[in-house]
């Protein structure tokens, strides 16, 4: 966060990363994101799991599977300076240096904050029926999902599974399936994708309700990330 700061639900907890500070989710955990009253400024970076696995195999070798993060925000000087040296740089045409600064702060973070994930991590009373939700949610991205589909899918009432998913997840099952929209949208607009097959692949309406959405998840528009460079 360079100004102003994020409050936001992660991991069924309420947090908020003033200017300084780190936020940090995992790949694949939902998460919501809003300013305070005064706006913000922030950078922000999404990097793929199977990156995060490879480098922490490199440095501590004999270790499988992605780290975990469960703090949420990290409040770490060192960390904040290494990856303001990558933003720097981020449109540098030198992309050794680009990806060596870009090392560096990932192998901070990994070694300093990635705990050891847990495989049997509880997440609610009933983490099966949560699960099989998430999953029929996944894989119906761009399908208008009522709960009568969720009630067939998983052969469970509404109530049940609604407060099963709530509890393991922080979110109702429609505010999850909005936030897994934005963040493929997001990934497939800075994959290059337009930004009208980008609303149509992810179940948004039409391009102007992705971007109200979209804006209000990340403070900028999908425009802007059009035209933003990427790493390669």
């Amino acid at each position: 966060m360079v100004r102003g700061a994020n409050r936001f639900v992660y991991r069924r907890r309420s947090l908020v990363a003033p200017a300084g500070t780190l936020c940090l989710a995992d790949p694949g955990e939902i998460h919501t994101g809003e300013a305070d009253r005064d706006g913000w400024t922030y950078w922000t970076l999404q990097i793929p799991a199977g990156m995060l696995t490879r480098l922490r195999g490199d440095l501590d070798e004999g270790r499988e599977g992605p780290p975990d993060f469960p703090l949420g925000v990290i409040e770490d000087p060192r960390a904040v300076a290494r990856l303001a040296a990558f933003f720097r740089v981020f449109r540098a045409a030198d992309p050794l240096e680009r990806e060596s600064r870009l090392l560096a702060a990932l192998g901070h973070l990994v070694q300093v904050h990635g705990a050891e994930r847990a495989r049997n991590r509880p997440h609610a009373v009933e983490p099966g029926l949560a699960r099989s939700v998430r999953d029929f949610l996944a894989d119906h991205l761009a399908e208008a999902v009522t709960l009568v589909d969720l009630e067939q899918a998983t052969g469970t009432g509404r109530y049940r599974l609604l407060r099963a998913f709530a509890r393991a997840y922080g979110l109702p099952p429609h505010a999850w399936l909005v936030q897994a929209r934005l963040e493929r949208a997001h990934a497939l607009i800075a994959h290059g994708v337009g930004i009208v097959e980008a609303a149509a692949e992810t179940g948004f309406a039409d391009q102007p309700h992705l971007t109200r959405l979209f804006k209000r998840a990340y403070g900028y528009t999908p425009g802007v990330l059009a035209r933003s460079p990427r790493i390669p």
